[in-house]
């Protein structure tokens, strides 16, 4: 089985934004003597934005209004926390060598339209992408499959050619269900939660070169069911 594509989930994949956007409501949170635990915020990653109203559930908390300005502010606190994060361990290296493969890189991921290309344009990034799809071309996002099924299309190959490398449950199990081999790479925001039997799990996209990895997952896209193989390089 030929490997023709990889795509990839951005947030806390490509960059780990997760920590910055979870540090942010903390601090927002904590002015108004309230407390965001980790267990609550981690429901809603890898899901669409909007999915949780962080300000509802604040004003809940705390038995008063809610200024009208906390969301702005705390967006651009987040903004300027992002700016500060490297690019995940290994993904330089995995774009740098994907381009050397000749292999179709793509984003599938459940944020706005806006917000990874603009990311990745800052970064110098953005050229490498045949293709991102977001929350906005889509009637479900993850953990529904559409995203990775129409990047999928997008790139010009079918799911069993491609290889999707997600950070979180949701987003694995969306390209499980689209039929993707699955690579997990957990950031320190979802490394203990529980993830479906995906295909691979490593700690680092710097553990394993991606040429080894792709042919890891053309050995196993011959299988009528992929076993769960814990990472190791």
């Amino acid at each position: 089985m030929t490997i023709q594509a990889i795509i990839f989930d951005f947030d806390g994949t490509l960059i780990d934004t997760e920590t910055p956007d979870y540090r942010s409501w903390q601090e927002v949170f904590r002015s108004h003597g309230a407390e965001l635990d980790l267990a609550t915020w981690v429901q809603v990653i890898g899901r669409a934005d909007g999915v949780f109203d962080m300000v509802e559930y604040l004003r809940q908390l705390v038995g008063r209004p809610i200024s009208g300005d906390v969301a702005t502010r705390r967006r651009q606190r987040f903004y300027r926390l992002v700016a500060r994060e490297p690019l995940r361990p290994g993904v330089a290296a995995y774009l740098e060598e994907a381009v050397r493969m000749g292999l179709r890189l793509g984003v599938a991921t459940s944020s706005g339209p806006d917000w990874a290309r603009q990311i990745l344009a800052d970064r110098g990034l953005l050229h490498h992408f045949h293709c991102i799809k977001t929350a906005a071309d889509v009637a479900e996002a993850k953990p529904h499959p559409q995203l990775y099924l129409d990047a999928c299309a997008a790139l010009g190959c079918a799911p069993r050619h491609a290889i999707a490398i997600e950070d979180s449950p949701n987003g694995a199990l969306a390209a499980l269900r689209a039929g993707l081999f699955t690579v997990v790479v957990p950031n320190p925001m979802t490394a203990n939660l529980p993830f479906p039997p995906v295909h691979l799990r490593l700690d680092s996209l710097a553990d394993l070169p991606l040429s080894r990895l792709v042919e890891r997952a053309a050995a196993v896209a011959h299988e009528p069911s992929p076993p769960f193989l814990r990472g190791e390089a």
